[in-house]
């Protein structure tokens, strides 16, 4: 289970997105700017960032680069995200210093192996996070282990 930050402008993209990788096993937390990005990521010490090219505060690839400058955390694995993939904006994302590269609409099978190709080159590492409360839709407070309701 990765710790994830997912920053995006629309909310309507968070709210897929946030189901797209919880649905995969993943705690997410959101942010709708690039500011609010920056204090999670001092805050949690996520395991993972995804940031989208078009955020609040921040032009292009300039949050990748102030998440990497940040001294005191340890650094996480970072996605960048757009709608197109020209071979000169994903040039631009990994000279920033983001990991990976997405394209917008997610599709689960690539975020999936995206995710694991992470793993592999060990940029990726899920630590062992301590359970948490959450409230899901009917209302009612569960203990969410291992990302799993139970």
């Amino acid at each position: 289970m990765a710790n994830i930050i997912l920053a995006d402008q629309s909310a309507a993209v968070r709210r897929a997105a946030k189901f797209l990788f919880e649905s995969l096993g993943h705690s997410v937390e959101v942010a709708r700017n690039g500011v609010e990005v920056l204090e999670l990521v001092k805050g949690m010490s996520p395991d993972l960032v995804i940031v989208d090219a078009r955020l609040e505060g921040f032009e292009g690839t300039a949050l990748v680069e102030a998440i990497r400058a940040l001294a005191d955390c340890r650094h996480p694995c970072i996605f960048f995200v757009a709608e197109n993939g020209s071979p000169m904006a994903v040039r631009s994302a990994l000279d920033a210093g983001a990991d990976d590269y997405l394209i917008k609409p997610f599709d689960r099978d690539i975020v999936s192996f995206k995710m694991a190709q992470a793993r592999a080159r060990g940029r990726l590492v899920e630590r062992p996070h301590a359970p948490r409360f959450v409230q899901d839709n009917s209302n009612s407070w569960r203990l969410r282990a291992f990302s799993k309701a139970v």
